[in-house]
């Protein structure tokens, strides 16, 4: 949505003119709602044409051509963008990419970053091409990943970058000053679609670990455990050092639930049981009953 709010003041300074704006179908999400593509509400309030096709092909793509654009602009947007429809704008087709690329191609850059546990990231302004994000670098803008950032969180303040990142730098790049800079195939990372199977705690790994699963799986498609036969998500968690014991081993201290790991401990800061709210952990603690001293989890 910045990109596009980025876009729309290019246009009002007369820089470019905007003559759509394609996203993604309305999908059902929780409890079968169907939710609307941000981009939607404000490709709406922006008064902007909108395509909303299940894929960028027959006739969906003969009606984006029948809009003879002269430049293209995507961000996040989660499919190929086909050869004929960069042909059409004569190559200059720009993405604005979650990641410092070559790192972190592809679905998930920003979940895949903090998995890694990777000390920053950014947003790179590449011209695009019908290979995914394997595009000439153009621009890019660098950050730190906070400590405790969750996916959500980081992407939020990514996609702003993105915004600022773009309405730098489009002016300069129809202008011809931008330098196209090949990205080093020798540091290609990839960032595929999170597998949320994998969003279950394993608690044979280090603790520090598990913390960055459930940072990049917040706020979806999230981390969790299960607990008394019943599935708790974990919204934020930390670490703690101590003795170590056997991992899986499940110890309430001061009313705050902790796990122990394959090393050091997990804190569980805010988690989600089955069919209730989000609330703290130590609240979720004081709800417990019988809680007994072997206790573990998987339960």
């Amino acid at each position: 949505m910045p990109s596009l709010e980025a876009l729309d003041r290019l246009a009002k300074l007369g820089l470019v003119h905007v003559v759509g704006v394609a996203t993604q179908p309305d999908r059902p999400g929780s409890r079968g709602i169907v939710r609307e593509p941000a981009i939607k509400e404000a490709a709406r309030a922006l008064g902007l044409t909108l395509f909303q096709p299940e894929r960028l092909a027959g006739k969906d793509l003969t009606t984006l051509l029948s809009l003879r654009p002269e430049l293209m602009v995507w961000a996040a947007y989660g499919k190929r963008i086909p050869k004929a429809l960069i042909d059409a704008v004569t190559g200059r087709a720009l993405n604005v990419h979650a990641s410092l690329l070559p790192r972190w191609r592809g679905a998930a850059p920003v979940a895949h970053a903090i998995l890694a546990g990777d000390d920053e990231t950014g947003v790179t302004l590449m011209e695009g091409t019908s290979e995914l994000d394997a595009g000439p670098i153009l621009a890019q803008a660098k950050t730190r990943i906070g400590q405790r950032e969750t996916r959500g969180e980081l992407e939020e303040r990514l996609s702003r970058m993105g915004g600022e990142l773009l309405e730098r730098e489009l002016p300069r790049y129809l202008k011809g000053e931008l330098v196209r800079r090949p990205q080093d195939a020798r540091k290609v990372t990839l960032a595929p679609k999170l597998d949320p199977a994998k969003g279950e705690l394993d608690l044979a790994r280090p603790a520090d670990e598990l913390a960055r699963v459930v940072r990049g799986y917040t706020p979806d498609p999230g981390a969790y455990l299960v607990f008394r036969g019943q599935r708790i998500g974990v919204l934020r968690a930390s670490t703690s050092g101590g003795q170590g014991v056997e991992q899986g081993r499940f110890e309430v201290r001061d009313d705050v639930p902790y796990l122990a790991a394959g090393a050091g401990w997990l804190r569980l800061d805010e988690v989600r049981p089955a069919g209730r709210r989000a609330m703290r952990g130590d609240e979720w603690a004081r709800g417990l009953r019988d809680l007994r001293r072997d206790e573990r989890v998987p339960s």
